[in-house]
Formats: C-alpha cells, sequence, structure tokens
C-alpha cells in the first residue's frame, strides 16, 4: 500500500496539472479584457468632462483632458474631433484641419468628419480641396441637398459655372421648381455671357406655366439688359397681355426707355405706373426724379405736375407727395402754390420742414410773405437754434405783421450769431426800422450807425 501511494499522487497530479494551467489562461484573459473595460470606462469618463469643459466655455481644461485622452490612447477619433472644433472656434484652421484628418483616418465612415474639413476648406478659401473632399461626400450620400449646394458653391467660386449648373439641375430634380435655383442658374448662365441659355430657363418655365406673366418679364429683363431688345419684345408684350398692368414690366420699360433717351416711351410707362394701385410712391418718386434730372426742361415739370396728381388723387396721400409737388411748381415759377403746397406738407408732417426749408423760403421770397413763416416758428428754432438768417427771416415776418417788439426781439439774436459785414449790415437795417415803428429813436439811431459802419 505504500508502495502504490505514491504512483497514485503522481498519477492525481498529472491529471491536475492541465487543469491547473487552462484556469491560469482564462484568469489572464479575463484580467486583460477588465483592464480594456477599465481603460475605455475611464476615456468615457474623461471625454464627458471634456465635453462639459467645452460647452462651458472651460475651453483650456477641455484641451487639456482630451490631449490627456489622446497620450493614452491616440486612436481615439472623438478627442481630435472636439479638439478640431476648439481650434476652429479659434480660427486656428491648420490645426483643426490636421485633427480633422486624423479624425477622419482613424474613422473612414464617419461622414461628419469630412462635412466638417469640406466646411474648414470652404472657409479657409482652399475651394478646390472642398470641391474634391465634397464630391466624395456626395458620392456617399448622392441625394443630400445641402452637400450638393456646398459642392455647388465650391465650382461657382472656381468659376467653374458649366458644372454648377449641372449640380443646380440635380437639385432641381430632388427639390422641383424654386426660384432661387433657377435665378442661381441665370446668373451663372450670364457669368459665360450665354444670354440665350440664361434666358432658356425661363423658357422652359414658360413651357410648364404658359399664363404666368413673371417669367414672360423675367426673360424679357434678360434679353433688354444685354442690348437685345429685339428678343425681349415679344416677351414683354406677351407679359402685358397676361397681366396689362404689371408694374415690373412697367419699371422695365421706363428703365430701357430712360437709358435709350425715349422721351415719349418713359412718360408713357411712367404714366401708366403713377396710374398704378401696385406700385408704392417711394418708387413712383424715384422714378419721377430720374426723368426730372434726364429731361430738364419746362415740359418736366408739367409732366410731373400732372403725374404727381394722379398721386393726389388717392385717399390720404403721403405728406412727401405735397412737398414734391411744391418743388415742382417752384421748377415753374409758381411761388404762391408752392408755398402752399409746402406748408400742406409741414402741417402734415413737421419733420419734412429740414428737408424743404430753403425751397419753401425761395417761394416767400418771390411773393415777399414773410409772415407765413410764424406758424413755424417752432420748427425752424429746433432746426437753426443758432442761426442768424433763421432769426433774421422771423424778424422780418413780425415786421410784416407789424409785431415789432418781437421782431426787435428776433433780429436781435440774429445780430448775435451773425459775423458776415453783408448780414451784420442789414439786420441792423431791420432794427432802425423796428426801433423807429416804436419810437425808440435812440436805438434806432444807433443802429444806423453800426450799419453804416459795417458798409464802410
Amino acid at each position: 500500500m505504500k508502495k502504490i501511494l505514491p504512483y497514485l499522487l503522481l498519477i492525481a497530479l498529472m491529471n491536475g496539472l492541465p487543469v491547473a494551467e487552462a484556469q491560469t489562461k482564462k484568469q489572464r484573459a479575463t484580467a486583460a479584457t477588465d483592464a480594456a473595460t477599465v481603460s475605455a470606462r475611464k476615456i468615457s469618463v474623461a471625454y464627458t468632462d471634456g465635453l462639459k469643459a467645452y460647452y462651458t466655455a472651460n475651453t483650456s481644461q477641455a484641451i487639456n483632458i482630451f490631449n490627456g485622452i489622446l497620450l493614452d490612447n491616440p486612436s481615439h477619433d472623438p478627442s481630435h474631433y472636439m479638439l478640431a472644433k476648439i481650434a476652429i472656434d479659434k480660427r486656428y484652421y491648420t490645426i483643426a484641419l490636421d485633427h480633422l484628418q486624423k479624425a477622419s483616418k482613424l474613422d473612414k465612415n464617419n461622414i461628419w468628419y469630412k462635412v466638417e474639413m469640406a466646411q474648414l476648406l470652404v472657409e479657409s478659401e482652399e475651394y478646390a480641396q472642398a470641391a474634391k473632399l465634397w464630391e466624395q461626400i456626395c458620392k456617399e450620400k448622392t441625394n443630400n441637398e445641402y452637400y450638393l449646394f456646398s459642392l455647388a458653391m465650391c465650382y461657382y467660386y472656381m468659376q467653374k459655372y458649366d458644372k454648377f449648373i449641372g449640380i443646380y439641375n440635380k437639385v432641381e430634380q430632388l427639390m422641383g421648381y424654386h426660384p432661387e435655383i433657377t435665378e442661381a442658374k441665370v446668373a451663372a448662365w450670364l457669368a459665360m455671357d450665354k444670354v440665350k441659355e440664361a434666358a432658356n430657363e425661363y423658357d422652359q418655365l414658360i413651357k410648364i406655366f404658359p399664363n404666368n406673366a413673371e417669367y414672360y418679364l423675367n426673360a424679357a429683363s434678360i434679353y433688354s439688359s444685354n442690348g437685345m431688345m429685339d428678343k425681349a419684345m415679344p416677351y414683354f408684350q406677351k407679359a402685358a397681355q397676361l397681366n396689362p398692368d404689371q408694374p415690373d414690366r412697367l419699371q422695365y420699360l421706363f428703365s430701357y426707355a430712360m437709358d435709350n433717351n425715349d422721351r415719349a416711351s418713359a412718360l408713357d410707362n411712367l404714366t401708366a405706373l403713377f396710374k398704378s394701385d401696385k406700385v408704392q410712391w417711394e418708387e413712383k418718386r424715384d422714378m419721377l426724379g430720374s426723368y426730372l434730372t434726364r429731361f430738364a426742361d419746362a415740359q418736366s415739370a408739367k409732366d410731373a405736375e400732372t403725374l404727381i396728381g394722379y398721386e393726389l388723387a388717392r385717399p390720404n396721400p403721403s405728406a412727401d407727395v405735397y412737398a414734391i409737388m411744391g418743388s415742382v411748381c417752384l421748377k415753374q415759377n409758381k411761388m404762391k402754390e408752392s408755398a402752399d403746397w409746402f406748408e400742406q406738407a409741414f402741417i402734415k408732417e413737421p419733420s419734412l420742414f429740414a428737408s424743404f426749408f430753403q425751397p419753401y423760403v425761395k417761394a416767400l421770397t418771390a411773393i415777399n410773405e414773410w409772415n407765413r413763416l410764424l406758424p413755424f416758428e417752432d420748427e425752424i428754432l429746433e432746426l437753426y437754434p443758432q442761426n442768424a438768417n433763421a432769426y433774421r427771416l422771423l424778424g422780418s415776418a413780425y415786421m410784416l405783421v407789424k409785431d415789432y417788439d418781437k421782431a426787435i426781439d428776433r433780429l436781435k439774436k440774429a445780430l448775435s450769431f451773425a459775423y458776415d459785414k453783408t448780414d451784420l449790415h442789414d439786420i441792423c437795417v431791420l432794427l432802425e426800422e423796428s426801433c423807429r415803428q416804436i419810437g425808440d429813436e435812440a436805438s434806432a439811431e444807433s443802429y444806423a450807425r453800426k450799419a453804416a459802419s459795417y458798409r464802410n
């Protein structure tokens, strides 16, 4: 028995060795897995802390955390991405691009890294590189409108207008008709001096929407603005048939007539525009100003008076309309009417006094009715609180209504602000006359001597 026991123990040991060895390998694998899990968990916690720091504006802390993660795990692409975002915020585009390229190499399937890189290249005006990247992105995501638009804009900046148009055609197939898309393609065609192709964009729409006057008008404007009025006129005529009172058509024709010095046509279209309810007064006023400047004669002023009459016939016309009529009457030397129109404008909108005070005074000077200034004394003094001429005008106005005390007061203030000898002389003469009117001969003589001294 004693001899057998050692053999039994040996067999038992031999049988037990593989089990012990297997347990050791399993334990080692488990330990390795546990270590990896701990490391991943540690990185996850650190990355979360980095995000918190970034989004609470603790940028320096965020940079340290993300760089720390990369020291432990250089293949952690999200940390590269966040460091790129921080660099972009600081406009360190070279650093940002380096991190994005590393992130993209680590995760080749992450579209957002590529998009961020492409956007950064556009921001850096590296349009050729950006275009290559957008092309790759568009192959991966074939029907994404934003990516296609981004690629198209790179082509536009690179002046590859044919490629730009090709991309916009694809976008149009995806999205359907949008005026912005058509306008962009038209601009690209015109950049290549291809007028017919630009107009053809609207020809295609006309086939689908034959009763839309706007498309005819847009095609007409392309031809007319490029000196092809013979091609534009059929479109204008069709637009007129569909919508006779369309303001845009009339404005195009007015502009064309003005450019070609065609006075009769310009007036016809301007008259139609003034009669239209669809055109704002401000637009009419600007066109009327162009007409009066181009044809600066007595007839143009008469034309303007007729045109403004249409606006005055509308309910509650703008105060500005009255003021412009005052200016037109002034051109025709209708001084009393001019003053009347200006006063109606000032009563309706006192702020206009600043813009039209000088022509109003010119009208009053011609008819010698300074007393008409008195209802607007507050406006005049608010506008010209230290202006000698303003006080002299008011003094003259009070002299006309024989209120000599007020006249003297205003004229004394005029004297205090005047510095030109001629002005000083004239004010003293008025003060002399006013003082005599109230029987103050001593003051009158004093002002007479002062007037004489300024004259010499």
